[in-house]
This record gives structure tokens, C-alpha cells and sequence, in this order.
């Protein structure tokens, strides 16, 4: 612990504030990462967005085939808006991240690495300041049918049960692009805006009211700012998908596997200039203001 943190635990100690509120959230959850079990048999039929997260902390699946809990953990939870930013995340920290991950993990053993993920930040709250480069409502798959529900959300197929999968990006110039011709994304066919994006989640049990996907979709090719939990999607850590995986393939999709799960707070830069994680408060627009 640091002095500075150590000042403010004392600081609460004599005020008679719990300490528990300024925890280390990464080694909090870190640390009930061996208890968290998947749910399988369940009935999809009998839940909804609600029940299905109320009832399953690693959400529940109703076959036999057992997934990663302590991720599933990691991204039903919910940190809520109030939870301020640890850290400002750029694209370099990003890529020194991605380098920092163990050899040894595998698409179903996180939380076998917990403490030493937890080390490197996962599960802290972090602000990240780009471009939004496009957003995908996961309700559809490549060929524009129902896509099968996750594991994460109870293999719900409702129409509020599905993430929002959104590719935040740090290329001005591409972001530029982007702003004029809204591009889509094409299943099967990155483009260099999925290839260079960071992947953030708005998940259905925390996203806002006023967090429809026609919302955010406008905003496509702005800058913005997102605060939210970061953590690793280990089911992607592999050549296919992950463009920093030694050997990627033409097919990866996605800068790194580290992501912002969920995402907490969604501004977007109202100045014509631009914005920086300098920038006051009113340079900022709340997505929830967004007309």
C-alpha cells in the first residue's frame, strides 16, 4: 500500500469511514475468483434479463458444457456509475498490457491467474479517452438472424438480453473516415477499424435506459470517453481473433483482449477542437443528453 493510501485509510479510520470503500478492487475480486462455479442445466425458458443476473452471479447455460465462471463473473458486474476512474488508459498501455499476459492462459482458466491479472489492473475501474469507431448489437449474427444467447447472460434470446459490443479506436484520421461514410461492420470481414479497436461492453442488466443502440450508433466516429471495468475476454486470446496474439491471422477482429466490461459513464467531446483527459467536465457530454 502506498503512503498516500495508507494516509487515507488512517483518515478514515479516525473519521469512522469503512475502509472497504477504498479497497483494491482488482485484488477484491481477484480474491473470490476459486469460488465462483458454472451453472449448467438451466432452463433459459424460465428467466428473463433480470431473474437470469439476480439469480447467477456467472450466469448459467443449459447444456452440459461447463465455461470460464470467474470470467462470466467478471463481466456481470456492476460497478455502477458512481465508481470513479483509477486510471487513464491509452493505446500504448493497452499494447504494453497485451504483452503482459501469462503464457499459460487458456480459454477456460482465469481464474487460475486471477491475483496476477489483478496485478495489472483487472477488475479496477479505468477511464479511456478515442473515437467511437462502430457499435454492434450482438442480438445479430452475420446473417442478420437471432444470435445464440452467452453463457454470460443466461443464453437469453430477448430482446434485452444481449450485449452492445462497441470498438473504440485512437486514429484520428480513420475516425475522420468513419464519420463520414458509417461504416458497418461485416461479420467475417474485419476492416482496420475492428483490427486496431479496443472492445468496451454495454451489458444488458447495467446498460441505461437512455443507452438504446440507435443512441450510441449516432455518436459513430466522435470521440468519446468511456469509464468502465477492465478485464481480460480470455475466449479470445488466440490468433484468430486477438490482431496482437503472436501469429495473428487475417481473420483477428480486435487490438487486445483486454476490454472495458461494462462500461459505467459514455461522454462525448462537444468541442469542435477536441477533448483530453485534461478537458473540464463541460467539454463533455453525457450519452444520456445526447439528443
Amino acid at each position: 500500500m502506498s503512503k498516500f493510501s495508507s494516509l487515507i485509510v488512517f483518515c478514515c479510520f479516525l473519521l469512522g469511514i469503512p475502509t472497504f470503500l477504498y479497497a483494491d478492487r482488482a485484488h477484491d475480486l481477484a480474491k473470490l475468483a476459486t469460488k465462483q462455479k458454472a451453472v449448467t442445466g438451466c432452463d433459459p425458458a424460465t428467466l428473463n434479463t433480470r431473474t437470469c443476473h439476480k439469480q447467477f452471479a456467472t450466469g448459467c447455460t443449459e447444456s452440459t458444457n461447463k465455461y470460464d465462471a470467474y470470467l462470466n463473473f467478471l463481466k456481470n458486474q456492476t460497478p455502477g456509475s458512481a465508481s470513479p476512474s483509477t486510471a487513464a488508459l491509452k493505446k500504448d498501455d493497452f499494447q504494453s498490457l497485451e504483452g503482459k499476459i501469462p503464457n499459460q492462459l487458456g480459454s477456460k482458466n482465469h481464474a487460475k491467474f486471477a491475483p496476477t491479472l489483478a496485478d495489472l489492473g483487472e477488475g479496477n475501474i479505468v477511464m479511456v479517452i478515442g473515437f467511437l469507431y462502430f457499435v454492434e448489437d450482438t442480438s445479430q449474427d452475420g446473417n442478420g438472424k437471432l444470435s445464440i444467447g452467452e453463457t454470460t447472460n443466461c443464453k437469453l434470446q430477448l430482446p434485452d438480453s444481449y450485449d452492445f459490443h462497441i470498438g473504440v479506436g485512437f486514429d484520428a484520421a480513420l475516425a475522420e473516415q468513419i464519420l463520414k461514410t458509417k461504416p458497418k461492420p461485416l461479420f467475417g470481414t474485419p476492416a482496420e477499424m475492428d483490427k486496431t479497436s479496443v472492445v468496451a461492453e454495454m451489458t444488458p442488466h447495467t446498460r441505461k435506459p437512455k443507452w438504446t443502440f440507435a443512441r450510441v450508433n449516432s455518436m459513430q466516429g466522435k470521440q468519446v470517453k468511456i469509464v468502465g471495468q477492465l478485464m481480460i475476454d480470455n475466449t479470445h486470446l488466440n490468433a484468430k481473433d486477438d490482431c496482437s496474439f503472436p501469429g495473428a491471422k487475417p481473420s483477428c477482429w480486435r487490438a487486445t483482449v483486454w476490454e472495458v466490461h461494462p462500461i459505467t459513464q459514455f461522454y462525448v467531446c462537444n468541442q469542435i477542437k477536441g477533448c483530453d483527459d485534461s478537458s473540464p467536465d463541460s467539454a463533455w457530454t453525457s450519452l444520456d443528453s445526447v439528443p
